[in-house]
């Protein structure tokens, strides 16, 4: 029985043994499928090149790959096995077969002598490397072609990136020892380049400077620099991309053209001095002239000489004209008028001349098609326009001929009016193939148009270049032989305001006004100061004169007067400088006396430089009679204050009202100065912060005419400022210092009040 007892259990430890030989089995058959599903080829190969073993994904890289591919492929493979075989060690390589890129992994058997060979694609990983790296090339082969600097560099001053050019100014630099001087220069231009880092880094915001630099032999260059922050590296660290670009040459080329721009300018002035002032003189004493009695023969030579020097003064605005617009200097007015009237007005004489010519004018009105022809804008510069068109028409038509001109509304808005004005003639026409070169500088269609007709050459130039600073275009027709026709299209503002009454004419400006009062004239041409002399005294002026600046400021220290007329240009002192020395007497009665400048320069800056030295308002030579009467009667108009409110709140302290007249006299001339200074930089924020500086001293002394002024400049200086007039804003700003200038020469009389 024992033995039939112990057969259940012999069994039973059988059959547990081929359970567990069959569950290593099922393990072993699902390890052998992993290579076969492995989606990376593998290989079992042998030491004499055979294929031991090889999964599906080997099978379709071989199916896929041409045959030379897979030769060349073998002949590199088993050279890695026999080295694997020989050296037991496990290798990796980077295997190529074709365009296609494996990384492969070699792991010998040495004892069972086979190695087995596992393959990982990396094709598109080799290839976005590939592309990477070229596009790092194109980028390098840039840096370095580019003839400028640019470089990275770390918060510690270390470079990170050079390129070519800044690799080599590196190479040069520390090639050559410098000298102590040297290097102590160069040593602060360094400390300047870390300072404008550390700024950088700093704040984050990208640093546009110039730079300067000193070379090993001494020479300094000028460097364009822009550096701003750089974060490129994975731990965020901030750096500086600096972009240097010498400048050097340009500057220099800028510095000369400035230079010949200035020494233009100045020639102009100096020109325009040395023809105006003795033309002053010829038309001055010519006009004095005509009011005495005359005979006929002398009367026609006497025309004669007028009419020639009234050319030569438009040959003249002519040539400064042309030269204020090529400097971008020439500014335009922005005033309300009729600009039917105005043009008709300044038509006239033009009109007479062609009819005295024997040609037959026709006009159309603009009124006629447009009932309210109110405008905002430059009267004389579109007046000038009209002439000049107008006068050519008159020049080339033959007698017998034909005019026609119009002005004609195109379209109208509630804001503006878009306006015509055309000019046709039955004159002798330009040929197709001049008609490009009339409106050059110093040009006419014809060789022998100056000798036949006249003219410089200019009046196209500026009356075109005007139109396109206005916003219009002006354009020509013209046939040979038949005629031209030229028209000018301008949109202007509406103006809904009226203009004040014209001026009176020449024949009745003169109100008595300047009767009685006592006058300076500084003028070192004795010849200007006849024509002065004979005006002033035909209207009453008590009038002293000074041969020169000394003698000028020497006799407005001594004596008080109404107003100084005071010459420009003059040796020893300049009536620049003497305006100075005379706002600075300490007598106020004496230092704020009404000054006049006469010039014969004509350029806005000009006007600019006067009023900023202190001068009241200037008149140009030639000087118009009834032009001058007016300013001197201006310069003598009532105070433009009222000190009414002052002296209520004083309680009848006029020594309090003494106070606040002293402190305006002392404070707000040093304001006025700076505003004009603005002025001349451009510097609108600047220009409304001090308007709004000046505004309680204006209300103090009841200045009512400034408020709008003030109120028109003081919002320059706010974020919300409007759009900048430049020609607006410069002549309210005028407007402005004149108004000033006339109450701190009419204080000092207040303060000769008894003191209660």
């Amino acid at each position: 029985m024992e033995p039939s007892a112990a057969l259940p259990d012999n069994l039973a430890a059988a059959h547990a043994e081929i359970q567990q030989l069959r569950a290593a089995l099922a393990e072993q058959q699902m390890l052998a499928r992993i290579p076969v599903q492995n989606p990376n080829p593998i290989y079992r190969l042998g030491p004499n090149e055979e294929r031991l073993f090889a999964n599906p994904a080997a099978d379709k890289l071989a199916a896929e790959l041409p045959l030379e591919d897979q030769a060349a492929a073998r002949e590199t493979v088993y050279g890695w096995v026999r080295q694997a075989l020989l050296s037991g060690l496990e290798a990796r390589h980077e295997l190529r077969i074709g365009q296609r890129y494996f990384n492969t992994c070699v792991v010998p058997f040495p004892a069972e002598q086979y190695v087995n060979l596992y393959l990982v694609e990396v094709t598109e990983r080799v290839q976005a490397q590939q592309e990477l790296a070229s596009q790092q090339a194109f980028t390098r082969q840039v840096l370095d072609t580019a003839p400028i600097l640019v470089y990275v560099r770390d918060a510690a001053g270390n470079y990170l990136f050079q390129n070519q050019a800044t690799r080599d100014l590196g190479e040069w630099l520390s090639s050559v020892t410098p000298t102590p001087e040297l290097a102590a220069e160069q040593a602060q231009q360094m400390a300047a380049y870390d300072a404008a880092d550390a700024q950088v880094l700093q704040t984050g915001q990208q640093l546009i400077i110039e730079d300067e630099m000193t070379l090993p032999n001494g020479e300094r260059r000028c460097l364009h620099t822009v550096k701003r922050p750089l974060v490129w590296q994975p731990d965020g660290a901030a750096h500086v991309l600096g972009v240097s670009t010498d400048v050097t040459d340009l500057k220099r080329a800028t510095e000369a053209a400035t230079a010949a721009a200035r020494a233009r300018e100045n020639f102009l002035a100096n020109m325009s001095h040395e023809i105006r002032t003795p033309l002053n003189g010829v038309l001055g004493i010519a006009a004095q002239l005509a009011k005495t009695q005359l005979d006929r023969q002398q009367r026609e030579l006497l025309g004669i000489i007028r009419s020639s020097g009234q050319h030569l003064l438009g040959v003249i605005n002519d040539v400064l004209d042309m030269a204020k617009i090529n400097s971008g200097k020439l500014e335009l007015a922005q005033e309300p008028f009729n600009i039917c009237e105005t043009m008709f007005q300044a038509a006239q004489p033009l009109i007479l001349q062609a009819q005295e010519k024997g040609i037959t004018f026709e006009g159309t009105r603009l009124h006629e098609s447009c009932p309210y022809p109110w405008v905002i804008g430059d009267a004389h510069r579109i007046n000038q326009i009209t002439l000049n068109l107008l006068s050519n028409a008159v020049k080339f038509t033959p007698p017998g001929g034909r005019i026609v001109a119009g002005g004609y509304l195109l379209a109208e808005t509630d804001e503006t009016l878009t306006i015509e004005f055309r000019f046709q003639d039955s004159g002798v026409g330009i040929a197709p193939d001049k008609l490009a070169r009339i409106f050059d500088s110093f040009t006419q269609a014809y060789a022998d148009t100056a000798r036949n007709f006249g003219g410089t050459g200019l009046g196209l130039s500026i009356s075109r270049a005007l139109a396109e600073q206005m916003g219009g275009h002006l354009t020509v027709e013209s046939e040979l032989g038949k005629g031209s026709t030229f028209a000018f299209t301008v949109t202007l503002p509406r103006s809904l305001a009226v203009a004040p009454p014209p001026e009176n004419a020449a024949s009745t400006y003169d109100t008595g006004q300047l009767r009685g009062k006592r006058m300076l004239l500084v003028e070192d041409n004795e010849i200007n100061r006849v024509v002065a002399r004979l005006l002033l005294e035909e209207w009453g002026v008590a009038l002293d004169e000074a041969h020169d600046g000394p003698a000028g400021l020497a006799q407005a220290a001594r004596q008080r007067y109404d107003v100084v007329l005071m010459d420009i240009q003059m040796p020893g002192m300049s009536g620049l400088e003497v305006t100075s020395a005379i706002r600075a007497l300490p007598e106020p009665r004496l230092a704020n006396v009404p000054i006049l400048a006469l010039t014969a320069n004509a350029f806005q800056s000009d006007t600019e430089q006067y009023l900023a030295a202190g001068m009241n308002d200037c008149v140009a030579k030639p000087f118009d009679e009834a032009e001058l009467y007016g300013k001197l009667a201006a310069l003598l108009a009532p105070p433009a204050y009222d000190l009414t409110a002052l002296r209520q709140m004083a309680r009848g302290r006029t020594e309090f009202v003494h106070r606040i007249l002293r402190s305006f006299l002392t404070n707000v001339p040093p304001t006025l100065a700076e505003l004009q200074q603005a002025v001349e930089a451009d510097n609108w924020p600047e220009l409304g912060r001090l308007a709004h500086h000046l505004k309680p001293n204006l209300n103090t002394l009841g200045i009512r005419e400034a408020t709008p002024l003030v109120a028109e400049l003081e919002v320059l200086g706010r974020p919300d400022a409007p759009p900048i007039n430049t020609a607006r804003v410069r002549s309210t700003a005028a407007a402005l210092a004149q108004l000033v200038q006339r109450v701190l020469a009419s204080l000092p009389a207040e303060l000769a009040a008894p003191v209660a």
